[in-house]
Order: C-alpha cells, then structure tokens, then sequence
C-alpha cells in the first residue's frame, strides 16, 4: 500500500512531537491550509517549491520522502 504525502508529514510530525498548529506556525500558514496538506486535500507536489522545501525544513524530512514515487537522482 502506497503512502500519501499527507500521511508522511503526519507521520514526522507526530515523530517530532510537533502540533498542527506548531507547524502551522513556523510555515507562517493557516492552521487550515496545514491542515489541508496533512488530509491530502492540497498536494505538495502541486504546491509552490518554496513551501514544500520550508515544509521538509520544518519537519527535518528530505524532499524525496515526501512524495510517493520520486526517485533520488544517481550521485
């Protein structure tokens, strides 16, 4: 079963023991509109680069581990 991208910033949110509305806050977002990426109603990979890189600031999370199927290029 394929994670979703909400699920997986649920996931690292409840990790680093972090509310909504702490996230929220730092993202300089609505406590809603997180809501939103959290419920998969909004899709990071649809969302402007800059939120989804303060997100994986946020959250401590690689860009990659966000969203399902992306592959990290070769080094």
């Amino acid at each position: 079963m394929k994670i979703s991208e909400g699920q997986v910033i649920r996931d690292r949110r409840l990790e680093l023991g972090l509310t909504q509305e702490q996230v929220a806050s730092e993202l300089n977002m609505n406590l809603r509109a997180y809501q939103r990426y959290e419920n998969d109603d909004f899709k990071l990979s649809n969302s402007r680069m800059k939120t989804g890189l303060r997100l994986c600031t946020v959250l401590n999370l690689d860009p990659y581990e966000i969203v399902p199927g992306a592959k990290e290029p070769d080094q």
